[in-house]
């Protein structure tokens, strides 16, 4: 029989969005840990009514194999210590905690490991930016798992209808890093693309209609065939003309779109050459040109 029974510390949007899952595939919910019994009415709109709510300082521990901890990364480590004084006294040690950080590692539960329970990382690799996404989101996506006791969380993926990687430990930051890349920034780029658009008379709530179909099929691209033969444009046309108006242009806009302009320019000029599309006597001239402009 497998582990079903677990107790959910932080009743954020990634916590309620897996915690809210895993009672659905049949997981029990005994308790959920929250910094106020005041979130009891959003903590019961995902979960059942009969899942206890309670604050950590008044939490009387039940017998449940896994604690999931779903708090933001920079409490983690205080979060292990409070949980180590409240479990040392706790009878049943084979139990695993696991926390969804992307970044931090299972060391950060090291005052646990230490008491005999499993500890691990295991971080989603998907955007949750409320619950409702989240439990559309969360599903058929990648976990990357680090620590202890990987076939319970084998498990908690496999009844997610995920796929779980192991990370390093030493590899967690680069993998966070690449995460924050692929998602984050992407949003800040398109942001700033938005507010140039508008010097294009192109307003705010137009712009996914009319740049909406250029975004999507460059990231079709992309996931289709990872290479620089995706990349269009004046960088790999050789189109010294339109850079030199880009950047005078940008010579009387806020400096940061040009100092990105600058970078990522240089960047898939350097992967253009990389991969035999632009001669060195290109990439020679692009840089020449992103230089004598800046």
């Amino acid at each position: 029989m497998k582990d079903d029974r677990f107790v959910l510390i932080g009743p954020g949007n990634v916590g309620l969005s897996i915690a809210s899952l895993l009672v659905d595939r049949g997981y029990r919910c005994d308790q959920v840990i929250a910094t106020s019994v005041e979130q009891e009415p959003r903590i019961h709109k995902w979960l059942p009514e009969e899942v206890q709510v309670t604050t950590l300082e008044d939490w009387t521990p039940v017998n449940t194999s896994i604690v999931l901890v779903a708090t933001p990364d920079d409490i983690l480590s205080e979060i292990a210590f409070r949980l180590a004084d409240i479990l040392d006294t706790f009878s049943r040690r084979e139990g695993q905690v696991i926390h969804f950080s992307g970044i931090q590692t299972s060391d950060e539960f090291h005052p646990l490991r230490e008491l005999g329970f499993n500890v691990a990382s295991l971080h989603p690799l998907q955007t949750v930016p409320s619950v409702e996404i989240g439990r559309v989101s969360l599903l058929n996506c990648p976990w990357a798992f680090e620590g202890d006791g990987p076939e319970l969380c084998q498990q908690i993926v496999a009844d997610l209808d995920g796929r779980m990687v192991e990370i390093a430990f030493e590899a967690k930051v680069p993998y966070h890093l690449a995460a924050v890349f692929a998602s984050n920034l992407m949003i800040a780029l398109e942001d700033m693309a938005v507010d140039i658009a508008q010097e294009a008379g192109i307003e705010p709530e137009q712009f996914v209609d009319f740049f909406g179909p250029l975004i999507s099929q460059t990231i079709v691209n992309f996931l289709r065939k990872r290479t620089a033969v995706v990349i269009s444009g004046p960088i790999r046309l050789k189109d010294v003309s339109t850079i030199e108006k880009h950047i005078a242009w940008m010579d009387n806009a806020d400096e940061k779109y040009r100092i990105v302009y600058t970078e990522l320019s240089h960047y898939l000029s350097e992967l253009l050459f990389a991969e035999d599309v632009i001669s060195i006597e290109s990439l020679d001239t692009l840089n020449q040109t992103f230089e004598e402009t800046s």
